[in-house]
């Protein structure tokens, strides 16, 4: 004889109300998440390779900048893609390539550190120095040239995306549901002021909510006219 499902328990029903009123505090609160912003340098070919450089502008929003100094940590995924326009027709995906770097701050020694696959980590003092740093032109190889990448007309796309999360609060939230931390908050404003504030930030992350976007697009080129004599 199938068994009917138990009742949620007490507990149970008040963990789901709780992360159902934060996520609508966090859909309520969706706005940009700060002013990111991206441009592109005209494309250019070195060694047989596309490049293009990046330009950041505005990379942390203050939500962003609380969440660096608390020590949550942040990456920054950088996506750029090389197209072929074709009349008529849709256009032509040639080349993807994907980028990422790692934002941390390191509370001990209340220093900021950069990580990027392939380059020494890079160790900074302040908020304002690692935004210097990351609004640095940064030249990403988009791929090598072929038959097909040196006929017609192409133009680059690049897609950059800022997310803070730290798995040490996705930790924190894991135990907090299995009542290993317990609140001492018993008054104030009630059931939210219960509410970790490890889990707003991870619920509203892992929404979507607290992630900063920008996209530009190069001019279209012809590959045998970049780096003109």
């Amino acid at each position: 004889m199938p068994q009917l499902p138990s009742m949620p328990t007490r507990r149970t029903r008040h963990v789901r109300f709780m992360l159902a009123c934060v996520a609508a505090l966090a859909l309520l609160g969706s706005r940009r998440a700060g002013a990111l912003d991206i441009a592109l340098d005209q494309p250019r070919v070195l060694a047989d390779t596309i490049w293009v450089e990046v330009r950041l502008a505005d990379p942390f929003s203050e939500r962003t900048r609380e969440s660096l100094l608390r020590g949550m940590p942040a990456t920054l995924q950088l996506r750029a893609e090389l197209w072929h326009r074709r009349s008529g027709w849709f256009d032509r995906n040639e080349k993807t390539v994907d980028a990422e770097i790692r934002i941390r701050y390191e509370v001990w020694n209340r220093t900021f550190r950069i990580e990027r696959l392939g380059v020494p980590p890079q160790r900074l003092g302040t908020l304002d120095s690692l935004e210097r740093a990351l609004t640095r032109p940064l030249a990403v190889p988009i791929g090598r040239l072929g038959v097909a990448t040196h006929a017609g007309i192409h133009y680059v796309v690049v897609t950059a995306v800022l997310r803070p999360l730290s798995v040490e609060d996705v930790a924190e939230v894991e135990n907090w549901l299995s009542g290993e931390v317990n609140t001492q908050r018993r008054s104030g404003f009630g059931l939210i002021t219960q509410v970790p504030r490890a889990l707003f930030d991870t619920v509203r992350n892992f929404a979507g909510f607290g992630d900063a976007r920008a996209r530009a697009t190069s001019g279209d080129f012809a590959v045998e006219r970049l780096n003109p004599r």
